[in-house]
Parts: C-alpha cells; structure tokens; sequence
C-alpha cells in the first residue's frame, strides 16, 4: 500500500499572488474606431464597453482596458502594437 506525502518543500511552500499591472491603451492618430475595435477584440468587453474605454483615451489620453499580471498584459501591449496602437504599463 502507497501513501503519499507532501514532500517538505511543497509542505511549506507559500503562494503569493501575482503583483497586478494595468494596461492603457493611448489615444490614437489611426481613429476612433480602431481603438473601439481593438479594445473590443482583445478584451471580452462588449461594444458599449469598448466605446466608453475609446472615447476615455480620446478625452483623458489614455484609458485602462485590463488589470492582470505582468506577462499577461505585455501580451495585451505587443497585442495593441500589432494593431498599430500604443498601450503601456504600469503597476495597479
């Protein structure tokens, strides 16, 4: 008969959660309408959202589109630069 046991380290182990970063995507010279369309196919909101989120970045500069971990929201930046949109981060 097997049993089994944690070993040691897992025992132990400690899961701290991951620091969060918001993702802003800028106002853009391309249109409006790109950064509706843009925001509206990488992140799951739906278009009313996405709307508000492009008219935010076109009054305020910039707007939040997501808070997520580090290396999800580099993906969203390199996502909006395929786009020809500009986005950074900065810790939440």
């Amino acid at each position: 008969m097997s049993s089994r046991h944690p070993s040691h380290a897992a025992a132990h182990a400690v899961r701290r959660p991951l620091a969060r970063y918001k993702v802003f995507v800028h106002r853009a010279e391309q249109g409006l309408l790109a950064v509706a369309r843009a925001v509206a196919d990488l992140t799951r909101f739906g278009p009313a959202e996405a709307e508000h989120r492009m008219w935010e970045a076109h009054h305020r500069g910039r707007a939040v589109v997501v808070v997520t971990h580090l290396e999800r929201a580099e993906l969203f930046v390199e996502q909006f630069a395929d786009r020809g949109l500009s986005a950074s981060i900065e810790p939440a």
